[in-house]
């Protein structure tokens, strides 16, 4: 399939990933990090927001599944992988993962800010849970070892988002470079408007993404050029 966009690192495609994925070299991706749909019927009242596609529990589910399965093939021997999930549905993120990855851990990833829900009888649902799967043991973490919670990463602000659930680059970053080596594969399933391309770019290693929605991957296109521009001009 002939890609939406590409550049020197980057590969983006238009399409469904459960169906491209199968087309991947095998053995080729040393970093899966992605940030699927949580199966939580996700809605924004929002002006111009879209509703997230396969967001439905069941449907969500069902398309994390066939995606990993159709992705395993392409994961290295010893690939490691980040998975976002929601507090309610992480269970159901766990026992899917666990069919095709080693998933070793869970990350939290602590937004330092509350969110939306009652205010007075829940706590705040200030944080998101990152699982994190090693195919073996072969491929250590880089730098010094890290606890459970991750912090110093705020949130994207709502007005700057390109994505309804947009992570921080800087947050992508940072996992990638504890994980995926600096001639490895970064791939993301579910790329959206490509922060993990971005944050992949930026670390300086490729990145094959894939997003089914034509609007998310021209935005994508757009953030990868811009982000390109502006380290040509911070090198010139």
């Amino acid at each position: 399939m002939k890609p939406y966009y590409t550049n020197h690192t980057v590969t983006l495609y238009n399409a469904d990933c459960r169906d491209l994925l199968l087309d991947l070299p095998s053995q080729s991706v040393d970093c899966l990090l992605t940030d699927p749909p949580y199966g939580m019927a996700w809605e924004s009242k929002g002006k111009g927001a879209k509703p997230i596609r396969a967001d439905g529990t069941r449907q969500g589910m069902r398309v994390l599944r066939e995606a990993l399965t159709s992705a395993s093939r392409a994961l290295s021997l010893d690939a490691h992988a980040y998975v976002f999930c929601h507090w309610q549905s992480w269970p159901d993120f766990w026992d899917a993962c666990s069919s095709h990855l080693r998933v070793r851990s869970a990350r939290i990833w602590w937004k330092a800010q509350g969110g939306t829900g009652d205010l007075r009888q829940s706590y705040a649902p200030d944080y998101e849970v990152v699982l994190f799967a090693a195919q073996s043991s072969r491929r250590a973490l880089a730098g010094k070892r890290e606890g459970a919670v991750i912090a110093g990463y705020p949130p994207v602000p709502p007005k700057q988002r390109t994505h309804p659930t947009e992570k921080p680059v800087a947050l992508l970053a940072h996992l990638l470079k504890k994980s995926c080596p600096t001639d490895g594969l970064v791939l993301d399933p579910f790329a959206g408007t490509g922060s993990t391309l971005v944050a992949a770019q930026q670390f300086g290693v490729r990145a094959v993404g894939v997003e089914l929605e034509e609007s998310y991957c021209e935005a994508a296109a757009k953030r990868l050029e811009d982000a390109l521009r502006v380290d040509s001009e911070r090198a010139s």
